[in-house]
């Protein structure tokens, strides 16, 4: 079987969006996505559904993930901010699995959106929609008026480690060596395993972790 990861990235991410949960009328919806060009409509109507698969719990900011697989079965992988306040989600959509990385870029637009310079969204998901960082390699993006960096490498080859790795250290934090220990020796079994959690960012950060 071959890779689920695409040879050939032609950007950093390749969507934006932001999605509202919805109520008890409307289902979860996109309010707004960059590029506004992007008819990926298969994953435009799956991304709000995965976004909010249930109410969240509206007391602090989460970071969690998922991937959605296309039709010739490779991966695009799906990094989500909600933030109870304005009880909504950005979500970035990448063929990257660079956790860490579109994390740090969630928080970034979400302290320009809640900021005075609101205005230079667009023109920080311009700067950013490019090739990735070659390895070894930096991106470094100048924002907020010129008071902000947004700086992106490329992840070397090395195992991750704590706490640098936020899913590892998550999944170590969720997780007894019990536990660990009947996970692996599943997954080695190539058994079907299901994670729950109260929380999707503990959920997906000890799916990718796993």
């Amino acid at each position: 079987m071959g890779s689920r990861l695409r040879d050939t990235v032609r950007y950093l991410f390749e969507l934006f969006c932001e999605v509202s949960p919805g109520d008890h009328v409307r289902e979860p919806y996109i309010i707004r996505k960059y590029p506004e060009s992007y008819k990926n409509e298969e994953e435009l109507k799956n991304v709000p559904k995965f976004a909010f698969p249930c109410q969240l719990e509206n007391s602090f900011v989460q970071h969690y993930s998922f991937v959605l697989t296309s039709v010739d079965s490779k991966y695009t992988f799906c990094f989500c901010r909600y933030d109870p306040k304005a009880n909504t989600a950005l979500v970035l959509l990448s063929h990257l699995p660079w956790h860490d990385q579109f994390y740090k870029l969630l928080n970034c637009i979400a302290n320009l959106i809640n900021g005075p310079e609101k205005g230079e969204l667009t023109s920080l998901l311009e700067a950013c929609r490019i090739r990735p960082p070659m390895p070894g390699h930096t991106l470094k993006v100048t924002y907020n008026a010129g008071q902000s960096v947004f700086s992106c490498q490329s992840p070397d080859n090395k195992l991750p480690s704590i706490p640098e790795n936020c899913n590892l250290t998550e999944y170590f934090s969720a997780m007894d060596t019990k536990c660990m220990a009947g996970l692996w020796a599943a997954l080695l079994h190539e058994r079907r395993v299901a994670i729950v959690a109260s929380k999707p960012s503990r959920l997906s950060a000890c799916v990718q972790a796993a």
